[in-house]
């Protein structure tokens, strides 16, 4: 049973027990009214448990849950690195503003450099709700990303997820020697780009994502987010296309 599970049925059984034997009917009344006021205290005080609850998971780092199916992910129209016959295809849906998405891309940057021709990486964007510069840093990404500089940008950008704005946003495009005059154009958060976005979160949703970063593995769940592991992937996926 888990804690909050637990603490659910402590409350349920509290507010049911009876306050005492009493055959007056005021004073059923009066038990009735209060026991009523205690129940709906009782949901009041679950439903900010399960709110919180939900809300520290994304914060400390959201894991997923082991599942072996293989997912069906489509990969069109999404950026891409890495050949499209690779053994392994890892597909990321990520935040540009999550701590945890920034320790994520150094490990992802030393996969594809270790294994080129064994690796091919797919973003997939899913800006948190409570992030307020994920969309913003995601449509400038996907500006560069026209000038073939997705990557590039991401990994100069995810570690800075403190300072997300335009000043950042135009710097690395400068040091990317991007065409400054279209990235500006192309950086604005348009409709088409919120529903490009809207369209990624869509399909985390689908496929069971809640936090990030979430990484499909050749469509199934990976349960580690370290280099070794991912190496080992690698490994089995090489041994499985042979």
């Amino acid at each position: 049973m888990t804690r909050t599970a637990a603490v659910f049925s402590f409350l349920l059984v509290a507010a049911l027990l009876p306050l005492g034997c009493h055959t007056a009917e005021a004073d059923q009344g009066a038990r009735l009214s209060a026991l009523e006021k205690k129940q709906d205290s009782i949901l009041t005080l679950l439903k900010t448990i399960r709110e919180q609850s939900e809300f520290v998971a994304l914060r400390v780092g959201w894991r997923p849950p082991p599942d072996t199916t293989p997912k069906v992910i489509p990969l069109e129209g999404s950026f891409s690195t890495g050949p499209a016959n690779a053994a392994l295809t890892l597909v990321e849906f990520s935040d540009f503003q999550c701590p945890y998405c920034a320790r994520l891309s150094p490990v992802i940057d030393s996969l594809v450099k270790a294994y080129p021709r064994d690796v091919r990486v797919v973003f997939k964007h899913f800006p948190l709700s409570f992030h307020a510069e994920a969309r913003g840093a995601a449509a400038a990404a996907i500006a560069a990303g026209k000038q073939g500089k997705f990557f590039e940008f991401r990994s100069r950008v995810m570690p800075n997820f403190r300072s997300l704005g335009d000043s950042l946003y135009l710097a690395v495009a400068k040091e990317l020697r991007l065409d400054m005059a279209r990235f500006r154009r192309d950086m604005a958060l348009t409709d088409d780009v919120n529903a490009l976005l809207d369209a990624d979160i869509a399909l985390g949703r689908e496929l069971g994502v809640e936090g990030t970063p979430t990484v499909f593995l050749n469509g199934r769940l990976a349960q580690d987010r370290s280099f070794d592991y991912f190496a080992a992937q690698v490994a089995e996926a090489k041994k499985g296309k042979r």
